[in-house]
């Protein structure tokens, strides 16, 4: 297919724009190395945590001019103060651009159609605060300005609070933390979008209650959540899901080269079945796809939610590979692995992303493209299949910290339809965006 120019000149002019030229072209020329336009410091040596284990270091940043406007985000901060010690403003902003078109395949005496992907939307605009107080309990409050009428409202309330030194509980209402892609907060995820069945199964948002305890390097959490996806005040409806969560993390390394690996296992039983609103956590039921004009007669119904992974940390190298099982009336398998590499450290950050979905059902598979391949905030196109792939390769250019990012990047996304009637589809999508968090 043809891209559209003005998505080649946007994407060009977002990457390039921002770069500082000459320090990009000595590196080119061989004249500068990539490390001698570092902007964020090496990570510091190895330490140790109190048990006397390793700790994998963080990025470490030096000074900025922009570090003057991002610390008025804290408000108050007083550590002898016994109720407050900490206030601080949060705030996120998403906005992103896809330019590409969707190649249907004709079926009998159905031509072959392609459909828009053009567009241009904010994902999301959030406003929140965050308090620490009594030096064991953390107050976390967002509100979501962007989405749809059930995205809008009071995305999390919750409170935090540390019982016992390796011990707390969480409560109010906030996301069950269900697979790498869903765990990590959107202001810190470096693509567009989660991957397609992560979106698919993942559940919403609601009013929950988990424990979590801490055993060396074992993290393990137990939490029941609502089967209510209100978007202010979820209520106690149902008998909701049961989530379990286990984590291991190894830190191994000589000198000033480490390694961390993270392995995770989650574990979701939805005892509500179609009676529940929140997995999953869009509806479509009622409606006909963009690929054939196909009826969806009932929505996606899951019982079991299995998702495990890997998350790898090595210089400027960093790797996640996820599987995941959705169990229900049908059912879906899925795999994720994306690579990153900072091709200069603090600044400019390759990534690509391998997705793969299957399905033995007849539309069993229901994704949506462009802006946005989350059927819970814009499910106008969708598309349903059986088999979905997808490749993604961008970049990410830093402008502050990880709080201040242009994004950029080119994906190629495969659905095919051979249980339903043959209605496949095709994309090659060109994404552009910036996120701004603080």
């Amino acid at each position: 297919m043809n891209f559209p120019m003005k998505a080649i000149l946007l994407l060009n002019s977002a990457l390039c724009c921002v770069v500082h030229a000459n320090d990009v072209l000595d590196a080119l020329e061989g004249k500068k190395k990539s490390s001698e336009i570092q902007v964020a410091a090496a990570p510091a040596g190895p330490g140790r945590d109190a048990s006397g284990a390793l700790t994998y270091p963080e990025t470490t940043y030096p000074p900025s001019r922009l570090d003057a406007v991002w610390s008025k985000a804290v408000v108050y901060e007083n550590e002898a103060n016994p109720w407050v010690q900490r206030m601080a403003i949060t705030a996120f902003f998403d906005q992103q651009a896809a330019f590409g078109n969707a190649e249907v395949d004709g079926v009998g005496v159905v031509p072959e159609k392609s459909v828009d992907l053009d567009g241009t939307r904010s994902r999301r605009t959030r406003l929140g605060a965050r308090i620490r107080a009594f030096r064991n309990t953390d107050i976390e409050a967002n509100y979501e300005f962007s989405g749809s009428d059930d995205q809008r409202g009071i995305e999390r309330l919750k409170v935090r609070t540390e019982f016992m030194p390796d011990a707390a509980v969480t409560f109010g209402k906030f996301r069950p933390d269900f697979g790498t892609e869903y765990s990590i907060e959107p202001e810190n995820y470096l693509y567009p979008d989660r991957s397609m069945l992560t979106n698919m199964i993942a559940p919403d948002q609601t009013l929950g209650i988990r424990v979590d305890f801490k055993r060396k390097d074992w993290d393990f959490g137990l939490g029941w959540f609502s089967g209510d996806a209100n978007p202010y005040f979820p209520g106690i409806e149902g008998e909701g899901s049961l989530l379990f969560n286990m984590k291991r993390t190894l830190v191994e390394g000589s000198g000033s080269s480490l390694s961390r690996v993270v392995w995770h296992f989650d574990y979701l039983h939805n005892f509500d079945g179609a009676r529940s609103g929140t997995t999953p956590r869009f509806s479509v039921a009622g409606r006909r796809s963009a690929n054939g004009n196909q009826l969806v007669a009932t929505n996606p119904l899951f019982h079991d939610l299995v998702s495990t992974g890997i998350v790898l940390d090595r210089g400027r190298f960093s790797f996640m590979g996820d599987f995941m099982i959705a169990k229900g009336e049908g059912a879906a398998y899925g795999l994720t692995l994306a690579p990153t590499y900072w091709a200069i450290p603090g600044r400019l950050n390759i990534i690509g992303r391998y997705h793969y979905a299957v399905s033995d059902d007849a539309g069993g598979l229901i994704s949506t493209m462009g802006t946005s391949s989350d059927p819970a905030f814009d499910s106008s196109p969708f598309f349903i299949g059986d088999e979905y792939t997808s490749f993604y390769l961008g970049a990410n250019y830093h402008l502050y910290r990880d709080q201040l990012i242009l994004m950029g990047g080119l994906e190629r996304a495969v659905l095919g339809d051979g249980q339903g009637a043959d209605f496949n589809t095709e994309a090659w999508i060109w994404h552009a965006g910036a996120r701004m968090s603080f």
